[in-house]
């Protein structure tokens, strides 16, 4: 194959036009298609967000079986019976769609009931629901931050808290990922600058290596400079902590102050939408002031209802701890046939190739074979540590992982890599 998939070859045109980047990805488009690849464009789902799925090969207009390991339902909550009955009795009830913006028709009493849940498995105060976790980190950071104040992320923060921090017109410096006595040098040497004006942010659970923030050594630091922590729990809520409770859980952190947590719906919850949680006077704040909450339709009481049902089951089961079993075992697995997963903690396995041209044909060749597993290409991870990202579900069998560490070592030797790449 002499394609290779290229996420930042049309960023810009070559003759600084508007439409000059968009004909020319039309170009690249269809050598996508010619190639046909699944990157650019999906193949449909047929069938419920499960381990096993049934999806439209649109090139060869086929329906096809295969294993999910694709998906950010670490749960399977998307299939979870009690949360479907729920979501289709309150359809029947309250209707497709709340009708409003919160500020004006649009709250439900599912949505303060879920509200109220979500605060309380955090250990927070009160909540404020978002149209997506995106969403949910744009209205924080341009809500709170000003152009006076400082924020400081970790170098693998979501893109979603990068864009809120554009939106701010904050200043923006990055960290080292994971490097404490990086975080402590910027703190150091910005916050003469900026007194209590410093916004710290970190992922719980990092959305491409799988590893999980040193919370307890970061909150050390930013209470030590007196600087605000936010904490974005998207892939942790529903996979880490007691019973998911997340990532202050995880390490048994208590005290609440001057923390704030983010985070999304449509991961281990299975249905969609966003969350601010905090303190209540920062909730009060910000649902005037976060503008992406302000104008933004409310989530149907629908699917409040069903995350609701969705926390529960993860409340009252083990089903949070079979994820981690899961998780451990392909984990494990994957090491004893010497591949390189760097450093993860969590059902997010990264499986470095390190060849955008070879993993280009090992997406194909993957689903072809029945496995439906996303490959990672620059910008979201640096050339080198292009990769596989294996989702982890609860409901993944060991044999479902067995079949695929076997593709894997298949794959691999049919186009003579290393498994351990740098």
């Amino acid at each position: 194959m002499s394609y290779i998939v290229n996420l930042t070859g049309n960023r810009t045109s070559k003759d600084g036009s508007i439409m000059g980047k968009v004909h020319d990805f039309k170009e690249e488009m269809a050598l996508h298609e010619q190639s046909e690849l699944n990157v650019y464009r999906k193949h449909p789902q047929l069938t419920a967000c499960d381990r096993r799925v049934t999806v439209y090969n649109r090139h060869t207009q086929q329906k096809v079986q295969a294993i999910m390991f694709g998906s950010n339902s670490y749960l399977g909550a998307t299939i979870f019976p009690e949360a479907i009955q729920k979501a289709i009795e309150v359809t029947k009830e309250f209707g497709i769609g709340s009708g409003g913006v919160p500020l004006l028709t649009g709250t439900s009493i599912y949505q303060e009931e879920l509200e109220k849940l979500i605060a309380k498995i955090s250990g927070m105060d009160d909540t404020i629901l978002f149209s997506s976790g995106y969403t949910a980190n744009l209205g924080v950071i341009s809500g709170l931050i000003r152009p006076n104040n400082l924020i400081i992320h970790d170098k693998l923060d979501h893109a979603s808290l990068l864009d809120g921090t554009v939106m701010s017109g904050a200043k923006m410096i990055r960290y080292k990922h994971g490097d404490i006595n990086d975080l402590e040098r910027l703190l150091k040497d910005n916050s003469p600058q900026y007194p209590n004006g410093i916004l710290v942010v970190t992922d719980g659970v990092f959305s491409m290596d799988g590893d999980i923030a040193k919370l307890p050594q970061i909150l050390e630091i930013t209470r030590k400079y007196d600087a605000i922590l936010l904490v974005d729990e998207a892939h942790a809520t529903g996979v880490i902590g007691d019973k998911g409770a997340g990532t202050l859980s995880h390490y048994g952190i208590t005290d609440r102050k001057n923390i704030i947590l983010t985070g999304t719906l449509s991961k281990a919850i299975g249905t969609v939408g966003g969350y601010i949680t905090a303190s209540q006077d920062v909730i009060d704040y910000l649902r005037i002031y976060a503008r992406s909450n302000m104008f933004s339709t409310s989530l149907p009481p629908s699917v409040c209802a069903a995350a609701i049902e969705v926390i529960k089951v993860m409340q009252s089961t083990e089903i949070v701890e079979h994820l981690k079993q899961n998780a451990e075992y392909l984990q494990n697995k994957l090491k004893s046939e010497g591949f390189n997963i760097m450093n993860t903690e969590t059902p997010i396995i990264p499986l470095v190739v390190g060849d955008q041209a070879i993993l280009t044909q090992l997406a194909k060749d993957a689903f072809d074979s029945g496995f439906i597993i996303n490959p990672i290409f620059p910008p979201a991870v640096p050339a080198n540590l292009t990769r596989f990202r294996i989702s982890v579900m609860a409901s993944h069998t060991q044999k479902d992982m067995d079949m695929l560490v076997e593709l894997i070592i298949k794959l691999f030797e049919k186009y003579d890599i290393s498994r351990f790449v740098k």
